[in-house]
């Protein structure tokens, strides 16, 4: 006996036998790992794709008898364990075979991947800044999942980030309104300075200027009146 579990996707072609750790919560953990590490999943890359599984959950349950591959249609899929979870892309997308209630997450997932980080080679580990941004994202993006506590506080966080959103949104706005408002400013005090050019006050010669046109008028005015 054992806590045994088969791992395969949509193809049924191959599959991953773990006989410990079959548990939904351990199996989601080493797919979010291999995830945050970018590996190729079994969908792209058959070869490669299984093979990054099964060394994530071999280096993590330790042992020569935890970890197994196989052909799926000859392996004990129907296990009375945990069956066969279908996987896509580094996720869980159906279940096989479950004779028992599906529990919900116990621990939150950036202590899982801390768990499984630790446990690969040290050349080989991330940093827990990244481990901590991706499992944030993987609760958001898996909420039903979540025991109901850390559901609450998952919810209180996706609440906060929306708010912050709004808020940078409507600063942006504001910046936007102001930027207007100067090239507005700018726009009328061109044009008020091309008034006063219009309209500003005669020089001292233009005044000299129009005096001697209107004593050569005045002149001419008196010479007709002499005629």
């Amino acid at each position: 006996m054992g806590d045994r579990a088969v791992i395969s996707n949509k193809s049924k072609k191959i599959g991953v036998y773990l006989h410990w750790y079959g548990y939904r919560e351990f199996v989601e953990s080493v797919l979010a790992y291999c995830d945050v590490k970018k590996y190729r999943s079994p969908d792209v890359d058959d070869e490669y794709g299984w093979a990054r599984l099964c060394q994530v959950a071999g280096n993590t349950i330790g042992g020569n008898l935890s970890v197994g591959v196989g052909i799926f249609n000859r392996m004990d899929t129907d296990n009375w364990d945990n069956g066969t979870y279908i996987i896509k892309d580094w996720d869980i997308v159906d279940r096989l075979f479950t004779h028992s209630k599906d529990e919900k997450m116990k621990d939150t997932m950036f202590e899982n991947l801390k768990y499984i980080n630790n446990k690969q080679p040290k050349d080989e580990q991330l940093k827990e800044e990244e481990l901590e941004a991706f499992a944030k994202l993987w609760e958001i993006r898996h909420l039903d999942r979540l025991n109901d506590e850390r559901k609450v506080e998952v919810e209180k966080i996706i609440k906060e980030e929306i708010e912050k959103q709004k808020n940078n949104q409507e600063k942006e706005q504001t910046k936007k309104e102001d930027i207007i408002n100067v090239e507005e400013q700018e726009e009328i005090k061109g044009v008020v300075e091309e008034f006063d050019l219009d309209v500003q006050k005669p020089t001292e010669n233009d005044l000299k200027e129009k005096n001697k046109e209107y004593e050569v008028i005045d002149k001419k005015g008196d010479d007709s009146f002499a005629r």
